[in-house]
C-alpha cells in the first residue's frame, strides 16, 4: 500500500499526486470515478478520428443537444450526464437540493470534465488574510502551468500576473471578433489605464493543434482542453500511482503510526485502507462532509465563500464580416478584462469576454418565447453582433452558504443555507457601470436592460470552509491544509481557501494542492 492516499481526481487531487510522484513517492488514489457512458464515448472516438468537416449531423446533435436532466442542468459534456451523476456509492447526495448552484461532481476527471479552461494566478493585493503570499505559490504555478498546457500570450496582462512559465508564447487563435476588438481597445489604451481597466488575450488550458470547431462548451471530441483524468491516465502509466474507482471516501482517523480511510463502492461494501498521509481533494462539498463526519461534528456550521457573477450582453457596432457564425473558432474566452481601481473594488474585478457561439440565439429565441418566429430575422442579426461578458466579483463582495451536516440514523448529509451581501448590489453596479464605459470606449454597446446577475454559487468558485490560518482555530486549516490539530491529513482543494479572488479558481487550487503536497513530508 503506498504511503500516500488522494482522495479525488479532479484538478487538485492530480496536482497533488504529480508533486508527490516528483519527489519519488507512490500514490493511491481513491475515486468515486463516474466516467462517461460507452455510447457517447464511442461518438467522441468516431469524431476525433476525423476533421470536424466529416462529423455527420447525427453526431454533432448527441453531443450539443442543450437539454439536460434534473441533476446537470445543461452541462452535458459530449451529451452525457455522468458529469454529476450521483453514483450508487454516495446516495446521501441524491437529496442535495437548495437554493446554492454549485454540485458536487464525482467524475473522474471532477469539474474539468466540463469547465471553461480559463487559467490566470492570483495577486497579492487580493489574497487579504491568507498566510501565504503570491511568490509562495510562483513555483507551483510554474510547475501545474507546463501540466495544463497553458495557451497565451505576453501581454499587458503580465505585469498583473507574471505568465508562469510560458516559454515561447502559443496563443490559442482569435477570432475575428476578438481579433478587431483587442485592436479597438489597444488603441484606447491610455483611456482606459485612466479607468483601471488593463485587457489582453485570454489564457487557456488548452493543448496544441486546436481544431476551431467551436465545439469548446460542449466538450472538446480531440481532448485538448485540460481535463484531470488524463493525468491520472499519464501518472498510472509511469506506476508510480495507482487508482482506484468505485471508492466513495465516507471516513478517516488519524493515529500515531498513519491514518486510516473508509471508502464504500457501489454494492455497498466498505473496504479499510492504511497509508501515512492523507491528501483531500474530494471537493469542497464532499470534503466538507467528509470531514465533518470524520471529526464528528453533527451541526457545527461551516463558511462557504462565494465569488460572485454577473453577465453583461453588448452588441458591436462594425461589419459582421466575416460571419461569425461560419467562421472556424474556438468557443471559450477569448478576451480578459481585469478592472483595477480602488473606487470600483477595493479587489481586482476579472471580465471574460465570449464572441459568438450558437448558444447565443438560442437564447434569446427563448427569450421571445412564443413570438421566437416573429423575431427570427432580428435574433440572427444580433446574435451575429453579440459579444457577452461574464464577470466575477471577490468572494468579500459576494454572499456566502453555511454548511451544516445532520445525521439520522447513522446516515450523514450535508445541508446548505444561503446568506446574501448587503454590499452585493452596490458591488455589482460600480463594476458593471466601469465595464460599460470601457466597452464603449471600445465600439461596444452595453445592453445594461439586459445584463443578469448569476445565481449564488453557479460560477462554482466557492471554497473557502476549513480556511488556512497563521494559527489556526476550531475547524480552521494551517498553511498545509490540516484540521483541528491533525498532523497527516491534508485538505488541498479551495475548502482551505481564505477567500476566493475574481480570478480564475481552478489554477490556484492546482498550484496550493502542489505546494502542500510538495512540503507536507518535510513538517512536523
Amino acid at each position: 500500500m503506498p504511503a500516500n492516499i488522494v482522495i479525488g481526481s479532479g484538478p487538485a487531487g492530480v496536482a497533488a499526486a504529480a508533486a508527490l510522484i516528483a519527489q519519488g513517492r507512490d500514490v493511491l488514489m481513491v475515486d468515486a470515478g463516474e466516467e462517461i457512458e460507452p455510447s457517447r464515448a464511442a461518438t467522441r472516438a468516431r469524431m476525433a478520428r476525423v476533421e470536424p468537416s466529416q462529423w455527420t449531423p447525427a453526431d454533432v446533435d448527441v453531443v450539443t443537444r442543450a437539454a439536460g436532466s434534473q441533476r446537470s442542468g445543461t452541462i452535458r459534456p459530449y451529451g452525457s450526464d455522468f458529469l454529476f451523476r450521483t453514483p450508487a456509492a454516495a446516495g446521501e447526495w441524491n437529496a442535495w437540493a437548495s437554493s446554492i448552484h454549485v454540485r458536487p461532481s464525482f467524475a473522474k476527471g471532477g469539474l474539468s470534465n466540463g469547465w471553461g479552461a480559463s487559467v490566470l494566478p492570483y495577486r497579492d493585493q487580493d489574497l487579504g488574510a491568507w498566510p501565504i503570499r503570491a511568490a509562495e505559490l510562483a513555483p507551483h504555478y510554474a510547475a501545474v502551468a507546463s501540466m495544463v498546457s497553458v495557451a497565451a500570450r505576453r501581454d499587458d496582462l503580465e505585469p498583473l500576473f507574471p505568465a508562469h512559465a510560458l516559454g515561447d508564447e502559443r496563443p490559442l487563435p482569435s477570432s475575428t471578433q476578438a481579433s478587431r476588438l483587442l485592436e479597438r481597445l489597444a488603441r484606447q489604451h491610455g483611456r482606459l489605464a485612466e479607468m483601471g481597466v488593463h485587457f489582453g488575450q485570454s489564457r487557456q488550458a488548452v493543448a496544441q493543434a486546436c481544431r476551431r470547431c467551436a465545439m469548446c462548451l460542449h466538450g472538446c471530441p480531440y481532448g485538448l482542453i485540460f481535463n484531470a483524468a488524463d493525468v491520472v491516465d499519464r501518472l498510472r502509466a509511469s506506476g508510480r500511482l495507482i487508482y482506484r474507482p468505485d471508492s466513495y471516501a465516507i471516513r478517516f482517523e488519524e493515529n500515531s503510526e498513519g491514518v486510516r480511510l473508509w471508502t464504500r463502492s457501489a454494492t455497498g461494501g466498505v473496504t479499510e485502507l492504511r497509508g501515512d498521509r492523507l491528501f483531500v481533494a474530494a471537493g469542497v462539498l464532499p470534503t466538507a462532509l467528509l470531514v465533518l463526519s470524520s471529526l464528528d461534528k453533527p451541526g457545527h456550521p461551516l463558511t462557504l465563500l462565494d465569488s460572485q457573477q454577473f453577465f453583461l450582453p453588448m452588441l458591436h457596432t462594425w461589419p459582421a464580416d466575416p460571419d461569425p457564425s461560419t467562421e472556424a473558432r474556438h468557443t471559450l474566452a477569448q478576451v480578459f478584462l481585469e478592472i483595477v481601481e480602488p473606487r470600483v473594488s477595493m479587489h481586482t474585478v476579472h471580465v471574460q469576454l465570449y464572441t459568438h457561439n450558437a448558444a447565443f440565439a438560442v437564447d434569446m429565441r427563448r427569450r421571445f418565447g412564443v413570438f421566437a418566429n416573429l423575431f427570427d430575422p432580428v435574433v440572427g442579426i444580433l446574435s451575429r453582433h453579440l459579444i457577452v461578458a461574464q464577470a466575477f466579483l471577490h468572494s468579500d463582495a459576494s454572499g456566502h452558504f453555511t454548511l451544516v451536516m445532520r445525521s439520522a440514523g447513522g446516515n450523514a448529509r450535508l445541508e446548505c443555507h444561503r446568506h446574501d451581501n448587503a454590499t452585493s448590489a452596490a458591488a455589482i453596479a460600480r463594476a458593471r457601470r466601469c465595464l460599460a464605459r470601457a466597452a464603449r470606449a471600445a465600439g461596444l454597446l452595453p445592453l445594461t436592460p439586459l445584463a443578469r446577475v448569476g445565481e449564488p454559487g453557479s460560477s462554482f468558485h466557492c471554497g473557502g470552509s476549513f480556511p488556512m490560518r497563521e494559527n489556526p482555530e476550531g475547524l480552521d486549516t494551517d498553511i498545509l491544509g490540516r484540521p483541528a490539530g491533525l498532523r497527516r491529513v491534508h485538505l488541498v482543494d479551495a475548502s482551505v481557501f481564505p477567500s476566493i479572488p475574481a480570478t480564475t479558481i481552478t489554477f490556484s487550487a492546482m498550484a496550493n494542492a502542489h505546494r502542500i503536497a510538495t512540503q507536507a513530508w518535510g513538517a512536523a
